[in-house]
């Protein structure tokens, strides 16, 4: 059985599609991330998954030009705290914020939930708060953010391995780190992250006939689906999408941090990123 220790992948949540189904296929033995901004599953997650963390939503919040009373979290993470399949939650923050605000986010939190925090380092921000974050919490989550924004490119990477050099061989720490929308195999095979979540399933299923069309094309083809009305068939394309593309995800395993410090020069030298 699959312990949570183990889980690296954490699906972003709502999944919708087949009564349910879609998302309990998406999170069973995997993590569930659900976001303060949108909790419609968090229910489900806590029954179907393996493990679950909890985002503040600040990030959804921004997008959507949207204020979250952080009171109001709290009042909502008082009930689902004591659950043993919550692994973590984001404590509040403010994506376009500075450090001091977000400092302050960090020390207005109520104590009794101190266990389970994870305080957020946005990319934009000193390595000096880095280092001090890794220094107070078991757990710090990585945020792109301001010129690091955009993931993957030449700048984010740099970046990113200046952030764990000063965690992994600067200070030798031994703080987990969760990559906020970093599943993409592209981050998580190159990078010693705990953990990490991403909307990948939850975006590209229900675009069954423009994303990866060729898988809802085998169902459709499939012996199985002869007689089938259009919505069993509409949900057997999303349920077995949903399996596929988990699985493509979750293939990928980041490097320990040993193996990650053995690679890293070649990275730090820019020579994998032409």
């Amino acid at each position: 059985m699959t312990t949570r220790h183990h889980i690296h992948h954490y699906h972003g949540t709502p999944i919708w599609g087949g009564a349910g189904e879609v998302h309990r296929i998406a999170v069973k033995g995997s993590g569930a991330f659900v976001s303060n901004y949108r909790p419609d599953q968090l229910k489900a997650s806590l029954n179907y998954a393996s493990a679950v963390a909890l985002d503040n939503g600040a990030y959804s919040a921004w997008e959507n030009e949207v204020e979250i009373d952080w009171q109001e979290f709290y009042r909502n993470l008082e009930n689902v705290y004591d659950n043993p399949k919550l692994v973590f939650f984001v404590i509040p923050d403010v994506i376009t914020g500075g450090e001091a605000e977000n400092d302050a986010l960090i020390k207005s939190m109520p104590s009794v939930f101190a266990d389970k925090a994870a305080p957020t380092w946005h990319l934009h921000e000193s390595i000096d708060r880095l280092v001090e974050l890794c220094r107070n919490w078991p757990r710090v989550c990585f945020g792109s953010s301001g010129q690091y924004a955009a993931i993957r490119t030449r700048h984010w990477h740099v970046r990113m391995n200046e952030a764990f050099s000063a965690i992994y061989i600067e200070n030798n720490f031994k703080t987990k780190i969760h990559g906020l929308r970093m599943l993409d195999g592209r981050v998580l095979g190159n990078y010693p992250l705990n953990t990490a979540d991403s909307t990948n399933l939850a975006c590209n299923i229900p675009k069954y006939e423009s994303k990866y069309p060729e898988l809802t094309r085998a169902v459709r083809e499939a012996d199985y689906s002869i007689g089938l009305s259009a919505k069993e068939l509409k949900a057997n394309i999303l349920k077995a999408r949903c399996a596929v593309l988990k699985n493509a995800i979750e293939m990928v395993k980041p490097p320990s941090i040993s193996e990650w410090i053995s690679i890293r020069q070649p990275y730090q030298l820019g020579f994998a990123f032409v």
